[in-house]
């Protein structure tokens, strides 16, 4: 009968350390096994005093088209087809309430649909790229300089099985943490 609550204990323990274990090996395999996608970006900088600095990441392509035998609500799942362009850059195509078989897709939330013309605004799993506090003053001007650029910031996202993981910015195919490096390091 000692041995009972020891077990539990053990039990409720293990769950505590695996949870999180979990979460971390899922976003640690979607970066090393994951698809990388291109999307254009857009953002404010904000500043949270409990999680530091980072910068808002918002993909340009907010809306998606619905099919017309789609019954979709807001906060509804759905998942999207991602196809590359000509540049590059990966868009959305098509949304399901299912996972399609055999393409590249990513696991989105839709915020409001629109009856009117058919289209649905999605929210991306993903809206922040955390930055070195130390760092941070030059990547804000960077970011300030740059997101309004013709070619603008890409986001750089790897994408397995419906998760979307942001593994970095770039600018003119170059990484943002070598640009940031060089800033820092000039002066």
């Amino acid at each position: 009968m000692k041995t009972l609550p020891l077990i539990l204990f053990g039990m409720v323990a293990l769950a505590q350390w695996a949870a999180p274990l979990m979460q971390i090996w899922t976003h640690e395999r979607t970066l090393t096994q994951g698809t990388l996608i291109k999307l254009k970006c857009t953002a404010p900088d904000p500043y949270d005093p409990l999680r530091g600095r980072y910068l808002a990441v918002s993909p340009v392509q907010r809306e998606v088209t619905v099919p017309k035998d789609m019954k979709l609500e807001a906060g509804m799942p759905v998942y999207a087809t991602l196809t590359p362009d000509a540049n590059g850059l990966t868009t959305l195509s098509t949304v399901s309430l299912t996972p399609p078989a055999g393409v590249t897709y990513v696991r989105l939330k839709t915020r409001y649909v629109y009856d009117y013309d058919s289209k649905a605004a999605i929210e991306w799993p993903f809206d922040r790229y955390y930055i070195n506090e130390k760092l941070a003053p030059e990547a804000d001007k960077w970011f300030a300089e740059n997101i309004r650029l013709k070619d603008g910031i890409v986001a750089e996202v790897r994408v397995l099985n419906g998760r979307a993981v942001l593994e970095d910015l770039s600018l003119n195919g170059k990484s943002f943490r070598e640009i940031l490096k060089e800033r820092v390091s000039a002066k």
